[in-house]
């Protein structure tokens, strides 16, 4: 028997629930276990259309205690396809003994799957509340629903979830570190440290807690004691793949690209999918100007992940740099199918469309690049420079102005500017201030086009010069 979406409450001898009857201990319990098992089991097999008919909904009517509103499965079945009928079953489950947490959590966890949604993530932090409202002391709930916020990126609750934990027991570790990691995920790099301090000196030999101060310790600028934390890591464990890649980043922004290239090695020979690794051995080639080197790793990255975007935009560049603009743009093309807000894609494209004289997609692409990063005083500069040789002035004078403002008070740091930027500015002080203005920033331009070994590019500012 099962009961429909549309079915009315059951009717109970002498209105009393209690009188129907009711399988005992073991039976109820049988059926509640089979409830959550077939949720979960539709959810992983996708099979929907079944989640409509299930006959495990029947324990409604043999246990009165279950039968809530039935109006819970409405319209489940107008929407075959939809995993919220799937949720519902597991959801009887926990209904039916709010305080076990096992079935709770699995619900927590098997709600984000496949494609989230709001309703998905709500139904995470309700799942997880629900055994905690009933026994709010147990240490379990807290940390099923601190869990349950960090997957819905909610790390406010997750912080009052770990707040709580440390009252019950401050001599825990654990709570610490997830407490830490809560900060670190909210950039509170200050308090994130404290906690990871305070979990080791409860646990000092752990090897994940070092490893989660030694990224803290780097995020900070303190190198040197990031890399005592890492070198802990690797002596006790030296399988741990991750850690020689955030060495490697180390070594990177040190400008030993030797020892950063050798750790991304170690890395990708432990674990050939971490694409990580692949992506940060790419930046150091393409930093010391082996761009064929750093396209591979950058092609071997979209081979075991294709929404991996990052590599999309690095390799865009370096097709830039290579004269190869078809494939850059291509590039900019596929970024824009993964995030469509994405600034380098607009920007770059903007580039290429000035450097191959067709300015008015130029225009378009910069305004684009503007609209998602107002700040950009590059992109400024560029529609600037191209509003002024279309003999577009006041709108050029507004670009340039504003360009300089934000460069005024941003201080831009000239390490932290491509050749385009670079070109950009340049362009844009020969059209308004004179050659002699914009000299030095134009050669600034050349050099890094040669840093870069962008020949083609660097041609192009030359005629400048």
């Amino acid at each position: 028997m099962s009961i429909s979406a549309h079915s009315p409450t059951p009717n109970f001898p002498n209105g009393d629930p209690h009188s129907l009857h009711k399988p005992g201990g073991d039976e109820a319990n049988n059926l509640t276990s089979t409830d959550y098992e077939d949720g979960i089991n539709m959810l992983e097999t996708k099979e929907y259309v079944r989640a409509e008919s299930i006959e495990d909904r029947s324990s409604f009517a043999l246990n009165p205690q279950l039968a809530i509103d039935p109006n819970i499965f409405a319209n489940t079945s107008d929407r075959p396809h939809d995993r919220a009928a799937t949720l519902e079953e597991i959801a009887l489950a926990i209904e039916s003994d709010l305080v076990r947490v096992g079935e709770a959590f699995a619900s927590a966890k098997a709600s984000p799957l496949g494609n989230r949604t709001n309703v998905d993530d709500l139904q995470v932090v309700t799942n997880a509340r629900q055994p905690l409202n009933r026994s709010p002391q147990d240490l379990s709930p807290q940390r099923l629903q601190e869990i349950a916020a960090v997957k819905t990126n909610n790390y406010r609750l997750a912080l009052a979830r770990c707040d709580l934990r440390i009252e019950l027991d401050p001599q825990d570790p654990q709570s610490y570190y997830d407490r830490g990691i809560c900060y670190d995920r909210l950039k509170e790099y200050t308090n994130a440290l404290a906690d990871f301090d305070k979990a080791l000196e409860l646990k000092p030999q752990d090897a994940v807690f070092h490893h989660a101060r030694g990224r803290i310790h780097q995020q900070l600028g303190n190198f040197s004691a990031a890399l005592s934390d890492y070198e802990l890591v690797i002596q006790s464990q030296p399988s741990r793949a991750s850690v020689y890649n955030d060495r490697a980043e180390i070594y990177r922004l040190q400008g030993d690209f030797l020892r950063a290239i050798a750790d991304c090695e170690r890395a990708i020979n432990l674990n050939p999918l971490l694409v990580d690794a692949y992506f940060r051995r790419g930046i150091t080639y393409t930093e010391s100007g082996n761009l064929d080197l750093a396209l591979v790793d950058y092609e071997l990255i979209i081979a075991i992940d294709p929404s991996y975007i990052k590599a999309y935009i690095q390799r865009s560049w370096i097709y830039f740099r290579q004269g190869n603009y078809r494939q850059a743009i291509q590039d900019c093309e596929s970024i824009e199918t993964i995030n469509k807000s994405c600034f380098t894609a607009h920007y770059l494209r903007g580039v290429i469309y000035e450097r191959t004289g067709f300015k008015q997609l130029a225009i378009v692409s910069f305004a684009m690049a503007i609209a998602l990063d107002p700040s950009s005083i590059s992109a400024l500069y560029y529609r600037g420079a191209i509003y002024y040789e279309m003999g577009r002035y006041p709108e050029s004078s507004a670009d340039i102005d504003r360009a300089r403002a934000l460069q005024q008070y941003n201080s831009e740091k000239l390490v932290d500017r491509d050749e385009t930027s670079f070109y950009a500015e340049g362009l844009a002080l020969y059209y308004t201030d004179g050659v002699d203005a914009a000299m030095t920033i134009l050669r600034l331009g050349f050099l890094t086009a040669t840093r870069f070994s962008n020949y083609s590019f660097r041609e192009y500012i030359s005629l400048r010069l």
